[in-house]
């Protein structure tokens, strides 16, 4: 390697040494490239804000049994003197959800939206004098409750997620989480499966910077961080996800797919496309190499 050894990036600046003699030690700011004094010049990145469900998390195993009882209940509700034709399947199949075949659509409403838009989706759908699934305090309260029945402790991670996720915080990263999940539900999530003490933040749809794909949430992440936002990166496997990072003006996008060409925007580069996250730390090292 050009001038000795990369060493270990240490907080806000990193270390460049000759048989672990220290060369330069610095703060960065603005761009977050850092020239060493052999002429090479390394990208910097601070701050691995991660989206939650479909690359933490097994999407499908963890929840379309969730999905399920909380369609079929919606459903429930519908008054029996309407005429329509709308049963769970049906709610299910708008937001991306294939009962039958068991699979949801990672660009549907229920992997890359909020609650919220989902029960905005199925009002449209619903009778005019049905209930309002925004504002009834019965039906919110029952959908609570199939969420802890059927999500509580069924946390399934996407393969092998908490090796790489420790290698990455001591590395010398920062990580965060940031999901259009609620944010209790994500740090259960996160606890469910022992990586919890490696988040600087968490921050759900209801943890009051808006939902993906505004820049909001990403932007505090930053802020808790104490980074800024071209210093940080979004992984994530949505167009939410990807709109979130380029409304934030972050440093880059990774993006978790099972192929290049699932990836959610064609602008992606085919070498940020990746299958899982253990295959982060490795990418992470190339990228601070270039």
């Amino acid at each position: 390697m050009i001038g000795g050894i990369l060493q270990k990036r240490l907080g806000h600046g990193v270390k460049i040494g000759h048989s672990g003699r220290q060369k330069i030690s610095r703060p960065f700011y603005g761009p977050h490239l850092l020239s060493s004094v052999y002429g090479l010049w390394i990208l910097m990145t601070d701050l691995i804000v991660f989206d939650k469900d479909g690359v933490i998390l097994d999407l499908e195993a963890t929840w379309l049994p969730v999905a399920r009882a909380v369609a079929h209940y919606t459903a429930s509700r519908i008054p029996d003197d309407w005429e329509g034709d709308i049963g769970g399947v049906e709610l299910l199949a708008a937001i991306g959800v294939d009962e039958a075949a068991g699979q949801i659509d990672s660009r549907g409403i229920f992997a890359a939206g909020s609650f919220a838009d989902i029960r905005s989706c199925w009002q449209k759908m619903l009778p005019n004098h049905m209930i309002k699934l925004d504002q009834d305090d019965r039906y919110k309260q029952e959908v609570q409750i199939l969420v802890d029945r059927h999500g509580r402790n069924q946390t399934v991670p996407k393969g092998e997620v908490e090796a790489p996720l420790r290698q990455l915080h001591k590395d010398g990263y920062q990580l965060a989480i940031l999901t259009n999940d609620s944010e209790s539900s994500a740090k259960r999530n996160m606890q469910d499966i022992g990586v919890l003490d490696l988040f600087c933040t968490v921050v759900g749809a209801d943890s009051g910077f808006g939902s993906k794909p505004g820049p909001h949430g990403f932007l505090h992440c930053c802020q808790i961080a104490g980074v800024t936002p071209a210093a940080s990166i979004m992984v994530g496997d949505t167009m939410a996800d990807y709109g979130a990072a380029i409304a934030a003006k972050a440093g880059d996008f990774i993006c978790i797919a099972d192929s290049i060409d699932n990836r959610p925007h064609q602008d992606i580069h085919h070498e940020n496309v990746i299958g899982r996250i253990d295959q982060l730390p490795a990418l992470m090292a190339r990228r601070s190499l270039r």
